[in-house]
C-alpha cells in the first residue's frame, strides 16, 4: 500500500511541476522586429519598457552585435524595468535587440512572457 501511495504521490508531484512554456525558442528567433528607433552615435537610448511587479522582469534574448552597453536597470523607487543601449564607437548602421518581458506572476503561478524586437538605428 506505502509504494503504490509513493508511486501516486510521485505522479502527481511530476505531472504538476512540469511546466509548459509558452514560448518556444522558434518562436522567439522568428519574430519579427516590432519598433525601430533612431539615435545619434555616443547617443545613449534609455527606453522604459514599463512598471513591473517583484515577480515580472525582463530579459534579453538576443543581443545586439554593435552594442558597447546593453543591459536592463530595474528602478527601485518606481518598479520600472529600462533597456539601455549604447552603440560601439564609430558605429552607424541597424542594431537589434530581442527582449522577453515577463508579467502577470502573482508569484505562486508563471507569467505570461511577451516578445519584441527593436531595431536601433545609429546615424
Amino acid at each position: 500500500m506505502k509504494t503504490k501511495l509513493t508511486f501516486l504521490i510521485s505522479i502527481v508531484m511530476i505531472i504538476s511541476c512540469s511546466k509548459k512554456d509558452d514560448l518556444t525558442s522558434e518562436k522567439i528567433i522568428n519574430f519579427s522586429v516590432q519598433q525601430e528607433i533612431k539615435i545619434k552615435n555616443g547617443d545613449i537610448l534609455k527606453i522604459n519598457l514599463g512598471n513591473f511587479g517583484d515577480e515580472e522582469g525582463a530579459w534579453i534574448f538576443e543581443e545586439p552585435q554593435n552594442a558597447k552597453v546593453s543591459k536592463i536597470l530595474r528602478e527601485l523607487s518606481s518598479s520600472s524595468i529600462f533597456y539601455q543601449y549604447s552603440p560601439l564607437d564609430n558605429f552607424t548602421g541597424k542594431d537589434t535587440v530581442g527582449l522577453i518581458l515577463n508579467r502577470g506572476s502573482d508569484g505562486a503561478s508563471l507569467g505570461i512572457n511577451d516578445t519584441t524586437r527593436i531595431c536601433i538605428i545609429t546615424e
